[in-house]
């Protein structure tokens, strides 16, 4: 399988380096060019990812912050194809959902809001490592909640980054947990 990462952070070099790790095809992109040469000199990215060879990918993961990532699958919706599956792995739902649903819909791909619950204190590729999701949770908040085959095929093209448990929330539903769980946590840490 061939699988895009968009974004080559903490989240998405350990995709990627799952993804290596389990022999599938990673093409990358990242703002910062030097990052993404350093991801390919370590053998965690094939390519870098363009809009020329986006339609081979079968999965695009958005690891980026939640307005690059709409702003993102806008720019690339009209080259992704419509067997691809978009997951975007921001920590917040509602707006990225909200706007990359209509994206998908007009395009005729598949979008599914994704919240990997994994991570360090740390950020960025140099602290990225195969097996940050291993039977970690994997939140999902897809288009449609009643076919399980649906849910079959997401977990089976998330399976090499070995999440241990997969959770089907609302965005707005996530966003209130995440608000009290994580964010609430940030705000007094930062205080």
């Amino acid at each position: 399988m061939t699988v895009g990462i968009v974004g080559l952070g903490l989240i998405g070099g350990s995709f990627a380096k799952a993804y290596k790790k389990s022999e599938h095809t990673v093409y990358a992109f990242d703002v910062d060019k030097k990052m993404l040469d350093f991801a390919k000199l370590s053998g965690a990215v094939d390519e870098e990812l363009t809009f020329d060879n986006i339609k081979e990918c079968k999965l695009i993961l958005l690891c980026v912050y939640p307005d690059a990532a709409v702003e993102y699958l806008s720019v690339a919706a009209e080259y992704i194809s419509k067997d691809t599956f978009v997951i975007d792995c921001c920590g917040t739902k509602v707006k990225v959902c909200k706007e990359c649903f209509e994206i998908a819909d007009k395009h005729g791909f598949t979008f599914v809001g994704g919240h990997p619950m994994a991570g360090t204190q740390y950020s960025g590729f140099k602290y990225s490592k195969a097996n940050m999701f291993k039977g970690a949770y994997m939140v999902l908040v897809p288009p449609k909640y009643d076919d399980m085959a649906f849910f079959e095929e997401i977990k089976t093209l998330l399976e090499p980054a070995q999440f241990g448990h997969f959770s089907v929330i609302s965005a707005e539903e996530h966003d209130k947990i995440i608000a009290f769980t994580s964010q609430l946590a940030h705000v007094v840490s930062n205080a």
